[in-house]
């Protein structure tokens, strides 16, 4: 998730480095501290404050990762693979144009698989609320892939 929202696995890193060292921090305060219910999720959101902070101090846009595509399975046929190449730079360009709250929500749903439920919890929201965030993300995302003709052509 963090790598999700920067772009940069070493920031990536330095959030999750980040995130424990504050769980650690409030581990040792022991009874004074809050409970932590869900570890997951609390470190996930450490982290994630945590990057926006960085990104608000530096001013700094997520950039793009062309490199996500050598990542992909290998195709059969050469051809396939071009038009598989080109499908996901158009939707990871279209992820660029979106706003970073339903870039976000979508990665924890699909790259993440998580339910509403669970999402809710690391976003501090509700499971009904995500669920109008990732429709809402999910037309906009529809409305740029058409506009960068990858509309549905059946």
């Amino acid at each position: 998730m963090f790598y999700a929202q920067c772009s940069d696995a070493d920031r990536a890193a330095d959030a999750l480095q980040e995130s424990f060292l504050k769980f650690q921090q409030h581990q040792s305060k022991g009874a004074s501290g809050e409970p932590i219910l869900d570890a997951r999720a609390w470190l996930l959101q450490v982290g994630r404050n945590w990057l926006r902070d960085v990104a608000r101090r530096e001013r700094v846009a997520a950039r793009p990762a062309e490199h996500l595509d050598s990542l992909a399975g290998r195709l059969s046929e050469p051809v396939d693979g071009l038009l598989d190449e080109e499908s996901q730079a158009a939707v990871r360009g279209a992820l660029d144009r979106l706003r970073p709250d339903d870039r976000e929500v979508l990665v924890l749903r699909y790259a993440l698989g998580w339910p509403s439920i669970r999402i809710a919890e690391v976003l501090d929201s509700t499971a009904a609320a995500i669920d109008m965030r990732l429709s809402r993300a999910r037309r906009r995302l529809a409305e740029i892939l058409l506009e960068l003709g990858m509309g549905n052509d059946e």
